[in-house]
């Protein structure tokens, strides 16, 4: 007798299994903070992931030396809808400059007082 149903040697015949569909994966629910405000990320523009060209970033460069208008462009371009590169460079120099600004004013004072305590001694 035969149980899976062969005749004459035959291979069994596979019963053909269903395939399986890729799902993409649910977000997962954290519980709200209430005592923060609602978080809401804007849609990404796919051209501005491509990285800024060569010729371009010598032009920003070039324009960000300009005294006054460099300035007002580092605000422009790190706030301002574009490239998400440029975007980060304008506001880590934004950055850098703080830094730079806030150290010269304590460099000055440390000098100026310095100056000061070595010439309060002299009457002219």
């Amino acid at each position: 007798m035969d149980y899976n149903n062969n005749q004459f040697g035959q291979q069994p015949q596979q019963q053909a299994q269903p395939q399986q569909t890729y799902q993409q994966p649910q977000p997962t629910y954290t519980a709200p903070n209430y005592g923060a405000a609602p978080q809401y990320q804007a849609p990404v523009d796919p051209a501005n992931l491509e990285p800024v060209s060569i010729g371009t970033w010598l032009g920003i460069l070039f324009l960000s030396c300009i005294p006054c208008v460099g300035f007002i462009l580092l605000f422009v371009w790190a706030f301002g809808d574009g490239k998400e590169s440029r975007k980060n460079w304008a506001k880590a120099q934004l950055i850098f400059m703080a830094i730079m600004i806030v150290l010269s004013i304590i460099l000055y004072a440390i000098l100026g007082a310095t100056i000061y305590a070595a010439f309060s001694n002299f009457y002219f």
